[in-house]
């Protein structure tokens, strides 16, 4: 509904700005009928259509905390998929994104960081609790558990790949991913132990 009135307020002012070219003349430095106003708005709207905050999922916390991801909204948020019982490539990916943390010193109480695990058997909210005082993640972090299909529809909106192996464990992609404070994908790195230089420049730019 709100895409359809913007739809047709934007038409309503094209047109308008078509009926009086001489107003218009006079008035260079106005927008005739806030056209552009319009259209930024409906801009917005579109990004906002293919944000990951439109996911109306329950998660909990490390805490036990109900959780729904349009809570992360009005920060870039810097989020990672990964198992706790993993030993050798979930660590590293979450030291990576700590990495990127230390990164923007200051600035980080400016954005989320967001951990969220595909073991929904064994991931508790209390093991998630656990894993994240073994990796010393201060009190802000977000690490969430959720059913099989939250993690698995969230796992396809950010490209993330797993599968769950015959030992239980999982097989998975390593990436890290920065969304803008829509919840809208902004950029992707994929890799162990990378250089995350233009991860911290994208996120940078999204605070400013």
């Amino acid at each position: 509904m709100i895409k359809y009135i913007i739809t047709i307020l934007v038409a309503t002012g094209i047109a308008g700005c078509g009926l009086n070219n001489s107003k218009a003349e006079l008035k260079k430095d106005e927008s005739c009928c806030k056209k552009d106003s319009f259209q930024v708005q409906a801009s917005k709207e579109k990004m906002r259509e293919k944000s990951i905050f439109q996911l109306t999922d329950s998660f909990q916390t490390q805490d036990g905390n109900n959780f729904n991801l349009a809570l992360l909204n009005g920060k870039p948020t810097v989020i990672a998929m990964i198992f706790t019982h993993c030993t050798y490539a979930c660590p590293r990916i979450t030291a990576d994104v700590k990495n990127i943390e230390d990164s923007l010193k200051a600035a980080a109480q400016k954005v989320n960081f967001v951990l969220i695990s595909f073991d929904t058997k064994r991931d508790t909210p209390a093991r998630l609790k656990a894993f994240a005082n073994e990796m010393n993640l201060n009190k802000d972090w977000v690490l969430l558990h959720g059913n099989d299909e939250a993690v698995r529809t969230l796992s396809v909106l950010l490209n993330v790949q797993y599968e769950k192996d015959s030992d239980g464990n999982f097989s998975h992609s390593n990436l890290v991913s920065v969304l803008d404070k829509f919840g809208v994908l902004q950029f992707q790195k994929e890799g162990l132990g990378e250089d995350h230089v233009e991860t911290v420049k994208t996120i940078k730019k999204l605070i400013e």
